[in-house]
């Protein structure tokens, strides 16, 4: 089954996607954000849906719907818009489009209109098309599996999510509370710092390498988007007692080293903000497999947790690596997460030395790799006991 889709917005379109991939997991989605593209991509390689975004700079969805339905293909056309009027259901009737959905939407509403549409006219099967997803004799093969074709993402409460949506309702204190909290949520900082730092938004010289900036960048809307993305990827919400508590004990471990980094600011120049987005990336490798685990969970198995505390130590790393490059993110922010488990050698940015500064304080190391990068940013060494306890607090 092939899917275009043609959405400008890039938060909007990543959630498409994975909608997408969530009903039709073996799926190839074509994402286009402009008409002229969408259609080129069409005409070469066809598709058995199409998910057309009405409002677009130059030509409209509108004209790529009348394009495709002149043409007599047997592509089903779905139309997103923000407008629910009668006259633009009208225009999109005429076009002979085959379902209209409004924005903003309810993804079970959209989910279930697209599986309706799909079923009236399912797609012809692809030769030599796998019809069954691959089995796992363990959880190991299951995580290592995950692990070489890309990992699902960062567990993220679906109450979260659930309360993310009425953002708009709330008052400026609630809105600051919720901001607030999604500024201190793995998922959210890992995928709207990728987002932001993406092709799809007009970019400056420099990547964004905090939260907030990055937020300034895709809105509002584009965090709502995101959040509700993540909710889809398998095993995102965390159900498992044992998991739940790892999720919380790897919560901690990023919080404290972000206090330690605080008071690093009150003795060394340096961006402070920029140092405690990293801090709470500290941990997605393991963060990424315990969604690995919940998903394995949630195909019937069950969870060895020896095995599984195993897992995290052993693959953690590794994990890490994979989901930073996944998801893309800036070279500067996966510099200072990275440094924070081990320094390069020969590393001569602050930024860098800090962060390993954190991290050593942090595991309890007062070892001489600790002493000689205090030493280098001129900061004695009993300056560590008020850090570590800053991290305790």
């Amino acid at each position: 089954m092939r899917v275009l889709i043609l959405e400008d917005e890039p938060s909007m379109a990543v959630l498409l996607e994975q909608l997408v991939k969530q009903l039709w997991p073996r799926a190839v989605v074509d994402l286009e954000s402009d008409a002229l593209s969408a259609l080129d991509r069409w005409q070469r390689s066809g598709a058995d849906l199409a998910l057309l975004d009405w409002e677009l700079p130059g030509m409209s969805g509108i004209e790529v719907l009348k394009q495709i339905k002149k043409s007599g293909s047997r592509t089903l056309c779905v139309m997103v818009s923000g407008h629910a009027d009668r006259a633009s259901i009208l225009t999109a009737g005429a076009q002979h489009v085959d379902a209209f959905i409004v924005k903003p939407f309810d993804i079970d509403e959209v989910r279930a209109r697209l599986l309706q549409v799909m079923a009236a006219s399912p797609p012809e099967p692809e030769p030599d098309a796998p019809t069954v997803m691959p089995t796992f004799a363990s959880l190991e093969a299951f995580v290592l599996f995950n692990l070489t074709h890309g990992l699902p993402g960062l567990p993220i409460e679906s109450g979260f999510v659930q309360a993310l949506k009425g953002i708009r309702q709330l008052d400026v204190e609630g809105l600051r509370a919720l901001l607030q909290r999604s500024q201190c949520d793995p998922a959210l900082v890992l995928r709207v710092l990728s987002l932001a730092n993406g092709h799809g938004y007009a970019r400056g010289p420099e990547p964004l390498e905090t939260f907030e900036s990055a937020l300034r960048r895709i809105g509002l809307t584009g965090l709502v988007n995101l959040a509700v993305e993540l909710s889809l990827l398998p095993g995102s919400a965390l159900k498992h007692d044992w998991l739940r508590a790892q999720y919380q004990a790897f919560q901690r471990d990023s919080l404290a080293l972000a206090e330690i980094v605080k008071q690093l600011g009150a003795d060394v120049e340096f961006d402070v903000e920029a140092a405690r987005t990293a801090c709470l990336l500290y941990r997605v490798g393991e963060l990424a497999l315990l969604q690995v685990m919940q998903a394995w969970i949630d195909l019937g198995q069950t969870l060895d947790e020896t095995q599984g505390a195993r897992l995290l130590t052993r693959e953690g790393a590794r994990a890490g690596n994979q989901i930073k490059s996944q998801w893309t993110l800036p070279g500067s922010v996966r510099a200072r997460v990275d440094a924070a488990h081990l320094l390069p050698e020969g590393t001569v940015r602050k930024e860098q030395v800090l962060m390993r500064i954190a991290g050593l304080i942090h595991s309890g190391e007062s070892d001489q790799e600790l002493m000689r990068l205090l030493a280098r940013l001129g900061l004695p060494d009993t300056t560590v006991e008020r850090y570590r306890v800053a991290g305790e607090s």
